[in-house]
């Protein structure tokens, strides 16, 4: 990083200092040769140096962060005369001439004036040279990064979730990005139709703007193919690297990518997109099993020319197993001590108050929710007379009665515990919270923390769903399935309360949605007209106990084939098979047919390898066979 000043001496010499020539070595610059006391001028000069030769090692320079990125000049291109560099990752770049510049190599030195008696001209002693950042060769000037677009408040991206009306329904309620639905890169990258069809994941409209694209695939090339069709259409374009689902395991794509085998492939697709495409690359992940190997994955992904990190705070699982309970966010933290870049929390979000304390606790830079905004699109609304003040309201009304409750204890002679009366003592504090609670459900503008909405919030699911119809009337109508599913999200609690979520569940057109929103709504605005169905209660009743049971079910089927797994010292996935999961078909005889085991049976039974001793199943009244007789039923998880 820098010029070394070396002496050489000439072929003869004499009583006076010979002269000192010039040597460039790549090395910390250090003095050579005596140095003397006599007043000195400083001297620089400058000239330019030969261009790199294969196999020399060059630093990057990214300009925004400050920042050397060590690479390898590998050779110019004779037909466009573009420079290929390797990167430390193993990954390579093709870059325009405008993107790079030859090294500067100064030479600096003193003069020193000579004895009179001596004569002669002045002569060059080296000085030392002080290591700053500007002194170091810009070899390869590397293009500036790109500006990234608003990413306080996320949408996710959600495969039949965040298509066109729904992005448009949470943009009016505070959302400032928002991701399409997951993109099949090969098919889109080749075939005009499949782009041209929306509901292959790809719709936008003039106001659907900050967007981003959310690809998978595997393949550099392919990849940017297909980016390229919308790169002019959205802000940024997004790698999937999380899905867990099993046909990215079929695929290899998602979460399944993140092996270290394929570390160098996902490595060389972020750079090759980043170095193609005019606008910013992301790369959407989840934890991998060690916090060390998560660490070194999301600086690898940095270093290759990501600009934003999105982080499902969740473990990958496996194609059997995609759940583990709630989002580990206190991971979060140390994934963004380690970056420059924006780091997204992903998980755990409910509610605006969870949408707080989530930055606050993560540290990162923005939220992105997926299960939270399927059901309220306007979680992002925050307090702007949304159901958050309303609930935090609720919250200290009630303590403020348990606090009145204690003294009135007090004042009848009874003693307190130090933990009640620790409660007592916070009284003033809780009317003091109350007021601005108040307030701030009264007032118009927003608070500090909260978004700008364009309307005032919806005041249940009802309305929400309302909103969403006429979102997809006015952009685009998607399938009906996606506009059940949406609607009963979003109304699922006032559907719930007046018995139509099944019936609405099963509905086959949007007109028949709208008659049965049509119908809650009349039960809303007039109470007593609502009378409760026995039978339909009973059939909830028995459908929740039936789930219920399906699931100690499930757990006792998991907990056998952990202890066979063990025992025979192969994979636990190798045990539970693609039917034993939710998203297969099962089939059913008196119980869950993957409580049966049988040795090589590909159906809902046992994994391979498993004996056949444990053909019966673990509760009591479930069947005890497999053949295909009366009374089977196949059930779609």
């Amino acid at each position: 990083q820098g010029a070394v000043v070396s002496r050489r001496p000439t072929s003869r010499y004499c009583t006076r200092l010979a002269p000192l020539a010039f040597e460039i070595h790549d090395a910390v610059p250090v003095p050579c040769g005596p140095l003397h006391t006599e007043p000195v001028q400083a001297m620089t000069t400058e000239e330019e140096a030969p261009w790199p030769s294969p196999g020399d090692s060059l630093l990057g320079f990214w300009e925004p962060d400050a920042a050397w990125l060590p690479c390898e000049f590998v050779r110019q291109r004779r037909k466009d005369g573009r420079l290929v560099v390797n990167w430390e990752d193993g990954s390579s770049s093709t870059l325009e001439q405008s993107e790079v510049r030859p090294a500067k190599v100064v030479r600096r030195g003193r003069k020193r004036g000579l004895a009179a008696e001596e004569g002669g001209e002045p002569e060059l002693v080296p000085t030392p040279l002080r290591r700053r950042i500007s002194e170091v060769p810009r070899a390869l000037q590397l293009a500036s990064r790109h500006k990234l677009p608003p990413h306080r408040h996320v949408m996710a991206p959600m495969v039949g979730g965040s298509e066109l009306p729904f992005r448009m329904l949470a943009r009016i309620y505070g959302t400032d990005l928002c991701y399409t639905p997951m993109i099949y890169s090969g098919p889109f990258s080749e075939d005009a139709a499949y782009r041209a069809a929306p509901e292959n994941g790809f719709q936008t409209c003039a106001g659907d703007r900050p967007l981003v694209a959310h690809f998978c695939g595997d393949n550099p090339e392919v990849l940017l193919a297909a980016a390229k069709h919308i790169a002019d259409k959205v802000d940024a374009i997004d790698l999937n690297l999380g899905c867990p689902q099993r046909v990215a395991f079929t695929g290899h794509f998602g979460s399944y990518l993140l092996d270290p085998k394929d570390r160098a492939l996902v490595c060389s697709i972020v750079k090759r997109l980043s170095d193609s495409l005019p606008i910013p690359v992301f790369c959407k992940i989840r934890l991998l099993d060690d916090m060390d190997a998560t660490l070194e994955l999301a600086k690898q992904l940095e270093a290759s020319g990501a600009s934003l990190l999105a982080v499902h705070a969740r473990y990958r699982g496996s194609p059997t197993h995609r759940r583990d309970g709630a989002a580990h966010l206190q991971h979060i933290n140390p994934i963004k001590k380690v970056l420059r870049i924006p780091v997204l929390a992903n998980g755990n979000v409910r509610s605006w108050e969870d949408v707080e304390a989530n930055l606050k606790s993560t540290g990162a830079d923005g939220i992105m929710s997926a299960e939270g905004m399927l059901d309220d699109p306007c979680i992002f609304a925050g307090r702007q007379g949304g159901p958050a003040p309303q609930a935090a309201l609720r919250r200290v009304d009630k303590k403020l009665r348990q606090i009145e409750e204690l003294m009135a204890k007090e004042a009848d002679g009874c003693i307190l515990s130090p933990g009640a009366l620790d409660k007592v003592s916070c009284r003033k504090a809780l009317r003091a919270e109350r007021k601005q609670l108040i307030a701030a459900a009264e007032s118009e503008g927003a608070s500090p923390s909260a978004c700008t909405v364009a309307g005032p919030v919806p005041k249940d699911g009802l309305e929400k769903a309302r909103l969403y119809l006429s979102m997809s009337r006015k952009y685009w109508m998607p399938p009906v399935s996606t506009v059940i599913f949406h609607c009963r999200r979003m109304a699922k609690a006032e559907l719930t309360n007046y018995q139509l979520l099944e019936e609405f569940s099963a509905l086959k057109s949007v007109e028949d949605g709208e008659a049965l929103l049509c119908k809650a709504e009349g039960y809303r605005d007039n109470p007593g007209s609502f009378q409760v169905d026995d039978t339909k209660a009973q059939k909830e009743r028995e459908l929740k106990a039936q789930t219920a049971y399906e699931g100690q079910c499930r757990k006792k089927y998991e907990a056998r084939m952990a202890r066979k797994a063990k025992s025979a010292g192969r994979p636990l996935s190798e045990f539970l098979k693609a039917s034993s999961t939710p998203g297969g078909i099962l089939t059913f005889t008196a119980g869950p047919s993957w409580l049966l085991e049988r040795d090589g049976d590909d159906g809902g039974g046992g994994g391979g390898g498993a004996s056949g001793a444990g053909r019966a199943s673990d509760s009591k009244g479930t069947g005890t066979g497999r053949s295909k007789g009366q009374g089977q039923e196949k059930r779609s998880w």
